[in-house]
């Protein structure tokens, strides 16, 4: 069975999770460093951590995300069972589900608003063509589908997607930790290496062969390496 590690504060008597105001923080830092990257003709995008190593803000919020997971997620498992984690988990991809399509919703009616509103200005962005929505609104019957079954991510809108495929993965790693530790660790660097070498991944849109540009398949591993440290199953370097 499995047992929480020595090195995992054990959680209060309530119930809940003790919260790591760390997460807060860098997570925090990390979504600043995004905005910041994604300001056009912005001078502080010449400082970003991507100009000066291999990893940057995303890498630090997935590896966060992971980490808060292991917090939120993991323990419920332990203390409750394997099929409460099971459907904590399965609340929590429906919660972040629903959050992204109201998210696109909002944003595309954002997009609609400020286009007739500020299309004639200089320098002004079409935002409906910028974030793809162009298809959406030339024919939203056939697009809807592709919406709300994941087939059609627009540009900039695959984050949550990303996380939900994640979220579903917890399970089968937490299933494989409780027959050994290394088949957890091997199940992740298999499907890393699996997704490189075959190239799998997930279509964003049906008259394209553009893929989510956030694989799940592969950013899976930085955030169980989040989660197994949380957990302490792997010890931090």
């Amino acid at each position: 069975s499995l047992t929480m590690p020595a090195n995992v504060s054990q959680p209060p008597a309530s119930g809940k999770s003790p919260r790591d105001p760390r997460l807060d923080f860098f997570r925090g830092l990390a979504m600043l460093i995004i905005m910041i990257a994604h300001i056009q003709r912005n001078p502080w995008g010449s400082w970003i951590p991507a100009r000066f190593g291999p990893s940057d803000a995303a890498e630090m919020f997935v590896f966060c995300s992971g980490y808060a997971a292991a917090i939120a997620f993991g323990a419920t498992f332990v203390r409750a069972g394997f099929w409460m984690g099971v459907r904590r988990i399965a609340l929590r991809c429906w919660q972040v589900y629903w959050a992204h399509l109201g998210l696109f919703f909002f944003i595309a009616a954002i997009s609609v608003v400020a286009y007739n509103w500020f299309s004639g200005e200089p320098d002004s962005r079409n935002y409906i063509t910028g974030l793809n929505l162009g298809p959406f609104f030339d024919d939203a019957a056939s697009q809807l589908v592709g919406l709300f079954t994941l087939t059609y991510v627009p540009n900039y809108f695959d984050i949550l997607p990303m996380y939900i495929v994640i979220l579903m993965m917890v399970p089968i790693v937490m299933a494989l930790h409780r027959l050994h530790l290394y088949a957890a660790i091997g199940f992740c660097v298999g499907l890393y290496v699996l997704t490189w070498v075959f190239d799998l991944e997930f279509p964003a849109e049906p008259w394209s062969d553009r893929p989510w540009f956030f694989n799940p398949l592969a950013w899976q591993l930085l955030f169980f390496t989040g989660f197994m440290l949380a957990r302490g199953w792997i010890q931090p370097p």
